[in-house]
C-alpha cells in the first residue's frame, strides 16, 4: 500500500499548502491545492489543519461507558465553545484517569476542507490539527512560531493557535506555572523578550512540516463519523447542516408565533364575549336565559323599535345607539348606567381620554345626539369616566 504524504494548510485564505512525504531527507514543497494535487496524484493525504481553527482540549469526565460518554460530551463541551455545540464536528479519545481528549472544529470549516480536497481530485486519509503533531514532553510548554501564527501545546491534549503579537503576554498570564518552553520557528524571533523566570530552548527549522512528523498512534482523526473516507456522499451535505439549523429555528420560531397569536386572539375572543354578556344583561335585565346575543338583541330591538311612539322609547333609542357606538371599541367598557329625565348617563373605563373623545364624537355625528362628558379621572387602572346623553331639542 502506497504510504501517505502529509500536507499543512500554511495560509488558508491565500490557499497555501506544504506537503512532503514520509522518507528521511524528504523535501518539502509548497504551492496551491492544484499543485498539490498534482504532486499527490493517486497518493493519500494526511491533511494537517490550522491550530487556530481547532480546539484541542482534555476533559475530567468519570464515565466508563462510551455509550455515556458520547451523551455527555455535548454538555461538557458547551462552555468551550464559541457557538452552538450542534455547529460543531468532534472526534473524542478516552485516555487514563477519567479524562477524554477532544478536538472540535466548526462544520462549515471542516466541510469545506473536505469539499474542497474532492473537487481537486485529491484522496484524503486522515484530517488532524497541527497541535497534536507537535512534539510534547511533561512541564514543557511546546511552541512553534511560522508565518503568521503561533501553535502552542501544553499537554498532550492541551492547546491551540495564537497570534504571535499576543504569545508572550498569553504565556506570561496563563501559564504562569511553567518554567520550561520549546520554541521552534521557520522565522527569526529575536525580537521576543522572554520573562526571566522562563527557560526557552530556541531551534530553528527549514519548515514546519520538518517538525510536524506523525506517527502510528496519532489520535483524533476528523476524518470520521459522517466525514468518513468512505462516506464522500455524506460530505457535501454536511456543510448546510449550520444553515438547515436556523431554518428550522426559524420555522419552530414562526409556529410558535403563531400559536401565541392564536391562543392571544382567542384570549380577546373570549374576553369580547364576556364583556358583549355583560352589556346585554345591562340592557335587556328581563332576559335570564343567553343563546345568541346578536340574533337576541335584534329581536329586542326590533319590537322596542315599535314602541318609538311613547315616551320611554326616547331611553331605549339613546341605548341603542350607545350600544352600537361602544361595540366598535372593545377597550371601551360600559360599567353602569341610568336614564332620568330623558338623560342617559354612563359610567365607562378605558385607557385613555382619547377613547372618549372619539365616542363623543361619533354619537353626535351618527346618532345625531347631545354629549356631554360630566367627568374624566385616570387611575392605575386607566381612565374612568361619566357621560350624559341626551335628545337635541329642535
Amino acid at each position: 500500500m502506497t504510504e501517505p504524504i502529509v500536507a499543512l494548510v500554511v495560509e488558508p485564505l491565500d490557499d497555501v499548502y506544504e506537503w512532503s512525504d514520509f522518507s528521511e531527507n524528504a523535501a518539502v514543497r509548497q504551492g496551491n491545492l492544484q499543485q498539490l494535487a498534482l504532486a499527490a496524484d493517486t497518493t493519500p493525504v494526511i491533511l494537517l489543519l490550522p491550530a487556530t481553527e481547532v480546539l484541542l482540549i482534555e476533559l475530567h469526565l468519570p464515565i466508563n461507558s462510551r455509550r455515556q460518554l458520547q451523551q455527555a460530551l455535548p454538555y461538557a463541551l458547551e462552555d468551550h465553545l464559541a457557538n452552538e455545540v450542534e455547529t460543531y464536528h468532534w472526534v473524542w479519545s478516552k485516555q487514563p484517569g477519567d479524562k477524554v481528549a477532544v478536538a472540535a472544529i466548526a462544520h462549515t470549516t471542516m466541510a469545506s476542507y473536505v469539499q474542497r480536497f474532492n473537487e481537486a481530485g485529491i484522496k484524503l486519509h486522515s484530517v488532524y490539527a497541527e497541535t497534536v503533531f507537535l512534539p510534547v514532553r511533561d512541564q514543557t510548554v511546546s511552541i512553534l512560531l511560522n508565518r503568521n501564527r503561533a501553535v502552542v501545546r501544553f499537554a498532550s491534549w492541551y492547546g491551540g493557535g495564537i497570534d504571535p503579537d499576543f504569545l508572550l503576554p498569553f504565556v506570561a498570564q496563563a501559564l504562569p506555572e511553567h518554567t520550561q518552553i520549546q520554541l521552534w520557528h521557520t522565522q527569526p524571533c529575536v525580537d521576543l523578550c522572554w520573562p526571566d523566570h522562563l527557560t526557552v530552548n530556541l531551534s530553528a527549522l527549514p519548515s514546519a512540516l520538518s517538525l510536524l512528523r506523525p506517527d502510528k498512534k496519532n489520535e483524533l482523526n476528523l476524518l470520521s463519523g459522517s466525514y468518513s473516507a468512505d462516506k464522500p456522499g455524506n460530505i457535501r451535505w454536511k456543510m448546510w447542516i449550520p444553515a438547515a439549523t436556523l431554518a428550522l429555528i426559524a420555522v419552530l420560531t414562526q409556529y410558535a408565533g403563531a400559536i401565541t397569536a392564536y391562543k392571544h386572539s382567542q384570549t380577546q375572543l373570549a374576553e369580547l364575549e364576556s364583556s358583549n354578556r355583560h352589556l346585554f344583561k345591562q340592557a335587556f335585565p328581563h332576559i335570564n336565559r343567553i343563546v345568541n346575543i346578536k340574533a337576541q338583541a335584534e329581536q329586542e330591538l326590533a319590537t322596542l323599535r315599535k314602541q318609538r311612539g311613547n315616551n320611554g322609547s326616547v331611553y331605549l333609542r339613546l341605548l341603542y345607539q350607545s350600544g352600537q357606538i361602544l361595540s366598535q371599541d372593545t377597550a371601551l367598557q360600559l360599567q353602569a348606567l341610568d336614564f332620568a329625565k330623558g338623560v342617559l348617563s354612563l359610567h365607562l373605563t378605558g385607557t385613555g381620554i382619547a377613547q372618549i373623545e372619539n365616542f363623543k364624537q361619533l354619537m353626535e355625528k351618527n346618532a345625531g345626539v347631545k354629549v356631554n362628558i360630566q367627568s374624566a379621572e385616570t387611575g392605575n387602572n386607566g381612565l374612568s369616566a361619566h357621560i350624559d346623553i341626551s335628545e337635541k331639542v329642535l
